[in-house]
């Protein structure tokens, strides 16, 4: 059984659960998931689960992600971006770099964003871009989202090149049709590429044409721990402590107050649990089958 994530480079024109289904066929196994979607337009880091790395989804969905996108000014879609039929047109703006740059620094924060309808977000129970499809339009609650940085690359009048650094749950595309507006104009996202997401960065990622051409693809597979570097570790390597973990049983530990969310570990560095450190005991909320083989395969012990 193979256990881990691979670190995929997301080519043009794929779902995310288009390239699910390819490592599916890769690898020879059906638990396999995503850990953020990635429009079928957009490039970039898509880290993808395998077998107990599935397990590790919500901790990967969580972190910081960095976008390089490109937004054209004059126009706005239904879709928000360039795949989408255009619903307004406007004069372009005429805004200096610096004026530009002052309107990009007022998204910087909380903001609020009301999540496009072409989007996978529920409505009871049926996907909003389904609805869209069909010509139905509903009300759509705002979402707050974080915005950590936004960098101006190039800019021109009609179109601007950002890197933005945000939380979880950022559109793009819907951030730059509200900076087209900020700016007494209208704009939809042309390009976006995703060059991090959380530990997972583009230099490091495998294209997915070449991860099927591989002899062993399985040398690509990131293990469950490695798959968690920024997560603080314990380590046990106590026999019985490790069966007890095993068990779900928590543990007794010798901290000066620290809490927070902890892998535990073996001796050899494989991936025991993850829980909760709080009042000196470390209490799993998951636990993991370690040294299985390939666990992790970069781990040399």
């Amino acid at each position: 059984m193979i256990d881990g994530v691979v670190n995929i480079l997301k080519p043009e024109g794929m779902t995310s659960h288009d390239v699910v289904n390819k490592v599916r066929k890769i690898f020879h196994t059906k638990k396999v998931g995503h850990t953020g979607t990635l429009d079928p337009n957009a490039v970039g880091v898509l880290p993808i689960c395998i077998g107990q790395g599935t397990r590790l989804a919500e901790y990967l969905t969580d972190k910081e992600k960095v976008y390089k996108t490109i937004l054209n000014f004059g126009r706005e879609t239904d879709t928000q971006d360039i795949s989408g039929q255009p619903t307004k047109e406007t004069a372009l703006p005429s805004l200096s770099r610096e004026e530009f740059s002052q309107i990009l620094t007022s998204f910087v924060g909380e903001i609020e964003q009301i999540p496009p309808m072409y989007s996978a977000i529920k409505k009871d129970g049926q996907p909003l871009y389904q609805l869209a499809r069909k010509g139905i339009s509903v009300e759509i609650a705002p979402r707050k989202v974080v915005i950590k940085d936004i960098q101006l690359l190039m800019y021109t009048p009609q179109s601007a090149m950002l890197e933005i650094r945000c939380g979880k749950g950022t559109y793009i595309r819907t951030l730059c049709q509200d900076i087209g507006r900020a700016c007494q104009s209208s704009a939809y996202m042309s390009y976006l590429l995703r060059t991090q997401s959380g530990a997972f960065k583009i230099e490091d990622s495998i294209p997915l044409e070449k991860l099927t051409q591989m002899e062993h693809p399985e040398e690509a597979i990131i293990g469950l721990n490695e798959a968690l570097k920024d997560m603080p570790q314990i380590i046990f390597a106590d026999k019985k402590a490790q069966q007890e973990l095993a068990n779900g049983m928590k543990q007794k530990i010798a901290t000066e107050n620290q809490t927070g969310i902890y892998k535990a570990l073996n001796e050899t560095q494989q991936l025991l649990a993850i829980g909760h450190l709080e009042e000196n005991y470390f209490k799993p909320d998951k636990v993991f089958k370690a040294g299985e083989r390939h666990e992790d395969p970069h781990n040399n012990n």
